[in-house]
């Protein structure tokens, strides 16, 4: 029990968002904060494992990304095409080719992400997982992905809406207790599968709604962009400033899935990642992390 200018000290970075990925969603109100859980919901194939990739490379937050969804090979080549900007297929064709040394450079020069590809991982691996992070590095992870929600194996036997329920209380007071920004990718039901319709709050699978803080929705608009269709990000609830659970409020961002790129719409995609993802030769911790990579 704290008096909340004692608490307000010990939980310092609770609330702070991460670096802006963004602009038009930062505008909007909508930060992805350290402490706090965060909903991305898409059908399938929309891109939401493209656009937490995106968020969780070009924020250059250091943490662990659970990828139940996708496997080594899938992960590596999105995030090498977000690293240098090449297209998906160009990536492909050159590893065929045994001609991927540039994109192995990327990736091994990449070191603020560790990935998870456990396709089934419990809640007491998520947890290991974090701890043996924190114990490694002596820091707890300032962002934590796991993609996707409906993967995670509830060892209490749980299903359903009380599963997931738990789950998502699990995942709350993870985040406090670290005050790591959880993403967790989720799935949306009804004619929401499409793909092309607007996002409403009651499209979330399993009605899961109640325990996050920010929830957004990914759909595809009606506006045309010289990569095709610009991807709505509906803002479907926010305890920290505007949303509307009817699908009111939406930002439109690029999407050059060809690039893995998502940017503002007046941004040009394909650019590769800021500097400052990348580490620098003057960062102790930085040439720690790249030796214990290359050591294992």
């Amino acid at each position: 029990m704290l008096l909340l200018s004692h608490a307000k000290r010990k939980a310092k970075d609770a609330g702070t968002p991460i670096p802006t990925v963004w602009k038009s969603l930062a505008e909007a109100t909508a930060h992805v904060r350290r402490s706090q859980v965060v909903m991305v919901a898409a059908a399938p194939g929309v891109g939401k494992s493209a656009f937490t990739l995106n968020l969780a490379i070009r924020s250059g937050c250091r943490g662990i990304y659970m990828s139940a969804d996708s496997d080594e090979v899938t992960q590596a080549i999105r995030a090498a095409a977000i690293l240098t900007g090449d297209r998906v297929a160009e990536i492909e064709a050159a590893y065929k080719a045994d001609r991927g040394q540039r994109y192995d450079k990327a990736l091994a020069e990449f070191t603020r992400i560790w990935f998870d590809f456990d396709a089934a991982p419990s809640l007491t691996q998520i947890e290991e997982e974090v701890y043996a992070y924190a114990y490694m590095y002596g820091r707890w992870p300032e962002l934590l992905v796991l993609d996707n929600l409906a993967n995670v194996f509830d060892e209490s036997g749980a299903e359903g809406f009380v599963g997931l329920e738990q789950t998502m209380s699990f995942l709350v007071d993870l985040a406090r207790q670290t005050e790591a920004a959880v993403v967790v990718l989720h799935h949306v039901v009804g004619d929401a599968e499409s793909g092309d319709q607007p996002l409403k709050l009651k499209d979330i699978r399993g009605k899961i709604s109640k325990l996050q803080t920010l929830v957004l929705g990914l759909a595809y608009t009606d506006t045309f962009t010289a990569f095709g269709r610009a991807l709505g990000v509906y803002v479907l609830k926010n305890r920290s400033g505007r949303a509307s659970a009817a699908g009111d409020l939406m930002v439109e961002l690029n999407a050059d899935l060809d690039r893995m790129s998502i940017t503002d719409m007046e941004d040009r995609p394909g650019g590769g990642v800021p500097a400052d993802v990348w580490e620098t030769e003057a960062e102790v911790e930085g040439i720690f992390e790249r030796e214990f990579h290359e050591a294992m």
